[in-house]
């Protein structure tokens, strides 16, 4: 096992960031250019799910099998992944709760907040990262993660056909959710918190907007 050199958390560890980009945008688009349904979504995210904690049982289980996962997938997966659930499951959770749970744009923007604003949030915390806000949240990677999901909420809600002040708006609400449910120190993975936290900031937010 100690032939691994694995990534740490405080690492770059850009192949990471870019599974968990390329993870989002193959679940986005069966959802949201293809037009699947909610149950369809449900019922995908419940598969891979499921395999997924398969997978990990087994690692957990047998060592054998865990140097075989190591093996394949050393490049994106962390040293404190070695003997623990990986970012996966958490990841496919989120991402199925997210569907059943929210509207479609809570939905798709909550998932937009985990594949775009999380990997952002850590890629400027590690490279500017200065002035520490929490344990590995540092207020550089917060910014980060602010701007790239307000970003990522304007140009979603550019299609929806909403007023552009309206837009702006709900775009800087938007970066807020992501941030702040990036930034919150729960004891909970992010993958799975990111999705959930903001989806909730966003369906009270439109609520209130009478959205």
């Amino acid at each position: 096992m100690n032939n691994f050199q694995l990534h740490k958390r405080s690492d770059l560890h850009l192949a990471r960031k870019l599974f968990h980009l390329s993870g989002g945008i193959l679940i986005l688009y069966p959802f949201l250019i293809l037009g699947k349904s909610q149950e369809w979504m449900a019922a995908m995210l419940g598969i891979i799910l499921a395999t997924t904690m398969s997978i990990e049982y087994a690692r957990n289980r047998w060592e054998w099998f865990n140097i075989k996962v190591l093996q394949v997938g050393g490049p994106i997966l962390r040293d404190s992944e070695v003997k623990e659930l990986s970012g996966v499951p958490f990841y496919m959770a989120s991402c199925l709760f997210a569907i059943l749970i929210f509207p479609y744009h809570i939905a798709v923007l909550s998932i937009l907040y985990l594949v775009l604003g999380d990997p952002s949030s850590s890629f400027f915390g590690v490279l500017w990262g200065r002035d520490q806000l929490f344990p590995n949240k540092s207020l550089q990677g917060t910014l980060g993660g602010f701007f790239v999901c307000m970003a990522a909420t304007y140009t979603y809600l550019q299609w929806t056909g909403l007023a552009q002040g309206m837009v702006v708006l709900l775009s800087m609400i938007g970066g807020f959710a992501g941030a702040l449910s990036e930034l919150l120190p729960l004891n909970i993975d992010d993958n799975f918190s990111i999705p959930l936290a903001s989806g909730v900031i966003l369906s009270i937010t439109f609520y209130a907007a009478g959205l």
